[in-house]
């Protein structure tokens, strides 16, 4: 491999990892704790539209230097299936995140920042439920795409 390859791939990896890690990190750990800590729901709501869309932003990032890795590895070897899978999992990593950026305005526009509310309960959580299932799904390719870049490049 030469080294333009090599920082490629190396560069694809981390960003993932770091979108991955912190996305994992946020939801199974941050959100729980600050729930926990503000005593509110809203309050916590509050930091994850921040947060969420910097998690966001770092995603198109990502997704960039994944479509640089999945294109400049095409002609590479390796098992055209597994690349089949990775192309896939971009593919829906790349939906999901044009869902989120899409939904995320539609909820901005119910909550009342400055006096701590949401303005419509049962279109919000909607919202958020539908924001929640696409996340997983985002992860759960995040992870899959993880799995195909922390292969050998000859297996990829």
């Amino acid at each position: 491999m030469n080294r333009l390859a090599d920082t490629r791939r190396i560069l694809a990896t981390l960003l993932l990892a770091l979108w991955f890690g912190g996305f994992t990190f946020y939801a199974l750990v941050v959100v729980p704790t600050g729930h926990q800590v503000l005593g509110s729901k809203v309050r916590q709501g509050l930091i994850t539209q921040l947060v969420t869309q910097r998690l966001n932003a770092l995603a198109g990032v990502t997704l960039a230097a994944l479509l640089w890795q999945l294109v400049a590895s095409r002609g590479a070897g390796g098992s055209t299936g597994s690349r089949r899978v990775a192309w896939i999992s971009w593919t829906v990593l790349a939906v999901s995140l044009a869902a989120l950026v899409l939904l995320h305005p539609l909820m901005d526009a119910l909550l009342d920042a400055p006096r701590r509310v949401v303005l419509d309960d049962d279109r919000f959580y909607s919202l958020h439920r539908v924001y929640l299932i696409v996340s997983t799904v985002q992860w759960l390719a995040g992870l899959v795409c993880l799995i195909w870049l922390l292969q050998p490049p000859q297996r990829r």
